[in-house]
Parts: structure tokens; C-alpha cells; sequence
């Protein structure tokens, strides 16, 4: 909350000064921060209340699971990447080598593939599964189990930098991390207090996460002849993803009739789902759909697509839908955080997944996405078919030391008493 309220105390500012925008016209009223504090308190009531849930059994998942996690992982990038490494390597090759126009080359010989590219969030999926085996349940896999994890990140950071993703690397390193942090006591002091205060840490390090594929990705290609240097140019641009994330929604409550009560916010994963999304209704509000990048091409700028993920639910649902959502939204991170916290029953595998969407957010509404229901699907799968419950392993309490045995001291005389004989 207070990072909402800081982003829309400075958004107005960073708006009107930002030099490569359309438009500077700023939406956010205070009728809109009002909103906005309310449904993320309504979420923060909703995680109070659950966050005690009681779990009385444990779930694993079996080893076979992360076997069928990377089959489908790796499967899928061969599938998506292989065509271009067999046809075009040199584009591959010069989008690696930071290469002006190579990443948009890229973009245009390996679209996106529908099914596809949602099994490779498996590979999240696996992160999780083998983080809560190795660092909360202490168990020892198989080298072979260690050897795929790092297969996956090498994966995840090739698609960072020759797909211009970024966000592939972050939902696949924070949630691996956050189950460690919270399974983990760390003997360093240093490092408590990083796992103590990471989020703050997480948001202190992305700018520079930000302009390591920054660079790449707009600098050299568009942006070096706009900014007098590159560091000014990551601090703009950075600002502007969450300025204009805030600013885009409140443009659109302000100008689209609302709430739709279709949901193409908060079920966008629904609308790209497979066979069922082409019968919900048309004209999706999403950065996908034609009608939203019009939209922003009247009242805003189409380069800044994103919107928060806060005051989505009120475009979708209306306010008083919206704090119910909220509070439900809250109420599921509240159980899987105490699931986690316990070690016991299935929601842990899923924590890591919201606490990812709730650092995002003030940014975009990740968990409203594909990308985390496919991430979601992977672990359900996983634990539907290799799933095995097991009781609690009941705390032993200590046994109580034995009080030491009373010892009798000899009575000691007094020398100056006399010594009285009996006759």
C-alpha cells in the first residue's frame, strides 16, 4: 500500500515531464487513490483472516513430477526457438551480441505459439516443486534433478535476452528464492536482513536488473537518440512502466463504460485459453486487443500498454464486486502462506505464485495472466498425478530434565558451642 500511494502521489509529474509520450495527460484523481487504498486493504483483510488456516496433512510430490516438468519445458523451446537455430542462427547470434534491430528480428521468425509457449512456464512450475523438496522438505535428489533446474534458468535467461523478456528470469528466480528465504535461517546477518526486507531489497535491485535488458532491447535501437545519456533513460523509463500503468486504467474508468461484468481483465487467461476463450465475448479491453491499443492511441501512449492490476477488477466488476474479489484474492494467499509457514497441506506449492503477483501488482495484473494459471496448472497437474499425503510428523516435546538428586549435607557444628556430654 505504501508503494501504491507513493506511485500516485509522483505519477502526475513523471507524466507531464516524460519526453517520449503521446500524451501527458494525467487520469488519476483522488477519487481513484481512494479506490485503490480500499480494495488493497480489502486484500489485506482477506490474507488476516486466513492466515492461521490449519492444515493437518502434508502433501508431496513425488520425483516424477520434475521429470514431466522438464520433458515439457524443454520440449516446448525446442519447439519455439528450434525452426530459428536451424534456418536463421546468425540473428540469434547478433540479438546475444546486443545487435541494432536482431531482437525485433527475433520477434518476427519466433512468434508466440499458442500452447507452446505456455508450456514453457513448466519450467516455473518445477522451480517451485524442487525448491519446497530441497529447502523446506530437506530431501536429497538426484544430481540429475540439480543439472535440470540450471538447464532451465540458462533457459529462461536465453529467452530474456534473445525474446526481449525479462520477466521470463524474474517469475522464475523470486518464487525459487522465496521458498528458500522462508525455509532457510540464514547464519549471516547480512543476509537475514535481506530476506527479512525482501521486497524492499527486490524493488532496490530492479532498475538495474531493468537496465541490463534495457539496453538491448530500446537504448541501442531507438532511445540513444532521444536521452543525452543512458542512465537518464533508465530512470524515465523505468518510472514510466508504473506511472503509466496506473494512468492507463484510470483512463480507461474515466472514458469506457464500465464495470463490463466480462471479466477481460481479471480472466484474461481465460480469454487466450484454448477452444473455450473463442466463445466468451468480443472485444477484449486487454494490451492484446486492438480496441485497448486504440484506446491509448487517443488518450495516452500505445508504447505503455500495461495496467495495474489494482484497479483492474473495478473496469471488470464495479467496486463493491471488486473489494469481494479482493477480499477472496487475499483470503487464498492468506491459506497457501499459512500452508507454507506450516509446511503442511497442497497451497504451499502456490504461494510462491502470489507472492510474485502481489510484488507486481502496482504494475500489471500478473496473476490474472497466462502465464501464472499455466505456472498454476503445472503444479495442480503435478500434484493430482504424483501427489502422495503423508500425517504431520508430530513435534516431539522435550523431555523434562530429571531434577538432581537431593544430596544431605552433614550438619556442621558450631566450634564455639560447647560440646554438652550425657553422663
Amino acid at each position: 500500500m505504501p508503494f501504491f500511494l507513493l506511485l500516485a502521489v509522483v505519477t502526475p509529474a513523471v507524466i507531464r515531464t516524460a519526453p517520449v509520450l503521446q500524451s501527458h495527460r494525467v487520469y488519476v484523481t483522488p477519487e481513484n487513490i481512494v479506490q485503490g487504498v480500499s480494495l488493497l486493504f480489502a486484500l489485506m483483510v482477506g490474507a488476516f483472516m486466513t492466515e492461521r488456516f490449519p492444515f493437518r496433512r502434508k502433501l508431496v510430490i513425488r520425483n516424477g513430477a520434475l521429470d514431466f516438468l522438464f520433458c515439457m519445458t524443454l520440449a516446448a523451446y525446442l519447439i519455439w526457438f528450434g525452426p530459428l537455430f536451424a534456418t536463421h542462427p546468425e540473428i540469434i547470434l547478433a540479438t546475444i551480441s546486443a545487435s541494432r534491430g536482431a531482437m525485433y528480428e527475433v520477434r518476427e521468425a519466433a512468434p508466440n505459439i499458442s500452447g507452446v509457449t505456455t508450456a514453457t512456464q513448466f519450467g516455473i512450475s518445477y522451480a517451485i516443486i524442487y525448491g519446497m523438496k530441497v529447502f523446506q522438505d530437506g530431501q536429497k535428489l538426484p544430481r540429475r534433478y540439480h543439472r535440470m533446474l540450471a538447464g532451465i534458468i540458462a533457459l529462461a535467461v536465453f529467452r530474456a535476452m534473445v525474446f526481449s523478456e525479462r520477466i521470463a528470469i524474474v517469475e522464475l528466480v523470486v518464487p525459487l528464492f522465496a521458498v528458500y528465504a522462508t525455509s532457510k535461517a540464514p547464519k549471516v546477518h547480512v543476509a537475514g536482513l535481506g530476506f527479512k526486507f525482501f521486497p524492499y531489497v527486490l524493488y532496490a535491485a530492479a532498475p538495474l536488473f531493468f537496465a541490463i535488458f534495457e539496453y538491448p532491447r530500446s537504448w541501442i535501437n531507438h532511445y540513444v537518440n532521444i536521452y543525452d545519456n543512458f542512465w537518464h533513460f533508465i530512470a524515465d523509463r523505468f518510472t514510466l512502466y508504473y506511472a503509466t500503468s496506473i494512468n492507463n486504467i484510470c483512463a480507461l474508468l474515466r472514458y469506457s463504460p464500465n464495470p463490463t461484468f466480462r471479466g477481460e481483465w481479471t480472466l484474461n487467461w481465460l480469454y487466450k485459453f484454448p477452444v473455450i476463450g473463442q466463445f466468451l465475448p468480443t472485444r477484449p479491453a486487454t494490451k492484446d486487443g486492438s480496441w485497448f491499443l486504440s484506446f491509448l492511441s487517443v488518450y495516452a501512449t500505445p508504447e505503455y500498454n500495461n495496467t495495474t492490476g489494482i484497479l483492474t477488477v473495478m473496469y471488470d466488476w464495479g467496486w463493491v464486486l471488486g473489494l469481494f474479489l479482493m477480499v477472496l484474492y487475499g483470503a487464498i494467499a492468506g491459506i497457501s502462506y499459512s500452508s507454507l509457514k506450516s509446511g503442511l497441506g497442497p497451497m504451499r506449492y502456490i504461494y510462491p505464485v502470489f507472492l510474485y503477483s502481489m510484488l507486481e501488482m502496482t504494475r500489471i495484473g500478473y496473476i490474472y495472466d497466462g502465464r501464472a494459471v499455466s505456472v498454476l496448472i503445472g503444479i495442480i497437474f503435478s500434484a493430482v498425478i504424483w501427489g502422495k499425503w503423508q500425517p504431520a510428523t508430530p513435534s516431539v516435546p522435550r523431555k523434562a530434565r530429571p531434577a538432581p538428586p537431593l544430596r544431605s549435607r552433614p550438619a556442621r557444628l558450631n566450634a564455639a558451642a560447647p560440646v554438652r556430654s550425657r553422663v
